[in-house]
């Protein structure tokens, strides 16, 4: 079953999430059929990427029975993980926008951070409320002190409030704001705009030079996972797929708590 539309616009290549019923989240499936668009995009030659979504919802995080029994937070799964698609965008040469029409929670949240621009819709807003689930936003944690400064970044994974379009332009998450239902082809004409007036080498030294000076450490962020405690998180995910309030009370006060 397709999960992600490709498409070819002169050159562009669109990538969208086509999973709306279980809004668009990244589930093994969609992160595997995500990693293989990405790739053949650009090694057919595109000169930039799109990444939006088909439905109501952009992307409303990774998949909750995926991310407790696939692996993913022990760092080991099989094929590729949502952590693998954000260091292929955020290290592609090509230029890469994300185009959101509607909330990008969790991982759909991470994703727009990788990329190097964002067009959002009057009706998308951001959020990472892994916290609440007994689990770290890790992506975000890399990226989102270098957008919109420490003391918001940590305002934002500790509250995981869901911030709405204008307010992440002023924040600095956010590029431009577009009517809704316009955001991919908003997205889809900036794009133009900038490989049309600039050559491959150039746009390429642009994204490494900023990336020498504003380093993403890879390792580093996926190590970051084992500073969670895998009881909070089973909890806090357990009951996310059990439709019931998670109980965090037995974790308070522990010997082991610094």
């Amino acid at each position: 079953m397709a999960l992600v539309r490709h498409e070819d616009r002169d050159g562009i290549a669109v990538i969208e999430l086509d999973d709306p019923a279980r809004r668009n989240a990244l589930s093994r499936e969609l992160v595997g059929q995500l990693a293989a668009a990405i790739a053949s995009s650009l090694s057919g030659g595109a000169r930039a990427l799109v990444i939006g979504a088909r439905g109501r919802v952009f992307c409303g995080g990774a998949d909750i029975a995926d991310l407790l029994h696939s692996g993913w937070m022990e760092g080991r799964s099989e094929g590729p993980d949502p952590m693998d698609v954000f260091e292929a965008i955020e290290t592609s040469p090509r230029l890469v926008i994300a185009a959101v029409d509607g909330p990008a929670f969790g991982g759909g949240c991470e994703m727009t951070l990788c990329c190097d621009l964002v067009v959002a819709s009057e009706q998308a807003s951001f959020a990472m409320p892994e916290v609440g689930h007994g689990v770290i936003p890790n992506t975000g944690l890399a990226r989102l002190g270098g957008l919109v400064g420490r003391r918001m970044a940590l305002e934002l994974a500790m509250t995981g409030r869901s911030v709405p379009a204008r307010e992440a332009r002023e924040l600095g998450l956010v590029n431009m704001v577009v009517p809704a239902g316009t955001a991919v082809d908003a997205a889809v004409a900036l794009a133009r705009q900038i490989v049309g007036a600039a050559p491959p080498a150039a746009l390429a030294a642009v994204k490494a030079g900023l990336a020498r000076h504003q380093p993403t450490d890879w390792n580093a962020t996926r190590e970051t996972l084992a500073l969670t405690d895998p009881q909070e998180w089973r909890e806090g995910l357990g009951a996310f797929l059990e439709k019931r309030r998670p109980d965090y009370s037995r974790f308070w006060g522990r010997s082991d708590e610094a």
